[in-house]
């Protein structure tokens, strides 16, 4: 049912209208009547109806006026306008504020009966299309996650350009560097557990912004930018446990080296291999590093405490030997350079550089010594800025104007 306004300071004409035309053909439940602009204003305010008839000329606030003050509030009425002959350039004014119709005096009551009908209609048009459009937008809403992983599934198995620049575009990943964290069970008969594990993957609250995961062959991927690689831990541990509380156990994950976007396919491919072949460094947190499954276990085991303790200034491959793995400093030294290929000092200031231009690009609000302190140079910020340099050829101040450009 509808709710109608009529006001005019003739109070022949406006309890007129009320009275003669039948308003319940119209669905209209109640009208309310007001002598000047004033009281239209402050009944529109408290009532809210449907429609407003409104007289241009009115004591206290004009027809327009009235319009004016309630605004653009979406809420508002459909306002119909009397106007005189007189009045005919008010009547356009009111066209500029949106008045759905307006009638000129003298009007008979058919013509206002037939106006407030087709305001109504236009009004039951409005709705009719609002609820096609909610309905619309809830149905893509419960179509957007399976299409996104369908996009994601088509592009890292398909591997073609085309399906690269769809999952880009979708996911607002253009020229950004990203990770994969795969996720899968040791043993092929829990392979079964994967919705109720992917659920357990969604209801992380560390990885809420890693937009979300895909069941894909026998494991389960996430695509993440690669900020959020020091979330990876934690959110693997927090899943495993979740998992463990519904009696999943055997979980197993990979999480690739860094790259841009074209190189997921080849991501997957390392991470799902490395979950095939390689044991995870330790079973609280079954996580393997698939850049690193190709190397030895000592060599991994450094690696993997060179990353989790870049802030040490004091790290050395000598006192991971004797205070980490319990092993001859020169067979590791020996061993780290001919798997790795660098030697071990040349390594660690490698990862220090690459953090500490990550940390420049990414966090504006860190100072340089804060950054230099970060990837374990102390917080001497002048000789952090010769080492930058050294590696990049930009002191840290020119490397960061590069990357905002």
């Amino acid at each position: 049912m509808w709710t109608l306004l009529i006001a005019d300071d003739e109070r022949t004409i406006r309890e007129g209208i009320a009275r003669s035309i039948n308003w319940k053909r119209l669905g209209i439940s109640r009208v309310f009547l007001a002598a000047d602009g004033q009281e239209a204003y402050t009944l529109i305010k408290k009532e809210r109806p449907d429609i407003a008839i409104l007289d241009i000329i009115m004591p206290e606030m004009t027809g327009l006026e009235v319009i004016s003050r309630i605004g653009k509030q979406s809420d508002r009425p459909q306002f119909v306008i009397l106007s005189g002959y007189g009045e005919f350039h008010y009547a356009q004014e009111a066209m500029r504020h949106e008045v759905r119709d307006y009638i000129l005096k003298p009007c008979d009551l058919e013509e206002i009966f037939t106006t407030i009908a087709r305001v109504i209609q236009q009004i039951e048009e409005q709705q009719s299309i609002a609820a096609q459009h909610a309905h619309l937008e809830s149905y893509v809403d419960l179509l957007e996650p399976r299409a996104q992983e369908q996009i994601l599934r088509d592009f890292i198995i398909g591997n073609s350009p085309k399906n690269g620049k769809l999952f880009a575009e979708v996911f607002q990943q253009a020229g950004k560097t990203v990770q994969l964290l795969l996720f899968s069970f040791s043993d092929p008969d829990h392979f079964s557990n994967l919705p109720t594990l992917k659920r357990c993957i969604d209801n992380d609250a560390v990885i809420t912004d890693w937009k979300f995961s895909a069941i894909l062959r026998d494991g389960i991927v996430l695509v993440f930018n690669v900020e959020a690689e020091s979330k990876v831990k934690a959110a693997v541990q927090e899943i495993c446990q979740a998992a463990a509380r519904l009696s999943i156990h055997g979980i197993r994950a990979a999480v690739s080296a860094e790259g841009p976007v074209e190189q997921l396919p080849k991501m997957y491919e390392n991470a799902a291999e490395a979950v095939r072949i390689f044991s995870p460094p330790s079973d609280a947190i079954p996580l393997i590093e698939a850049s690193t499954a190709q190397y030895s276990k000592p060599v991994r085991q450094i690696i993997h405490y060179v990353k989790d303790n870049l802030s040490n200034s004091n790290l050395s491959l000598n006192q991971i030997a004797a205070e980490v793995l319990f092993l001859n400093p020169d067979y590791l030294s020996k061993l780290f350079k001919k798997e790795y290929g660098l030697k071990f000092s040349d390594y660690l200031m490698t990862i220090r550089m690459e953090k500490a231009k990550q940390l420049i690009t990414v966090c504006d609000d860190l100072k340089m010594y804060e950054v230099a302190r970060r990837v374990g140079l102390g917080d001497n910020a002048a000789y952090f800025g010769q080492v930058f340099r050294k590696y990049t050829g930009l002191l840290p101040s020119e490397y960061k104007q590069n990357q905002v450009k």
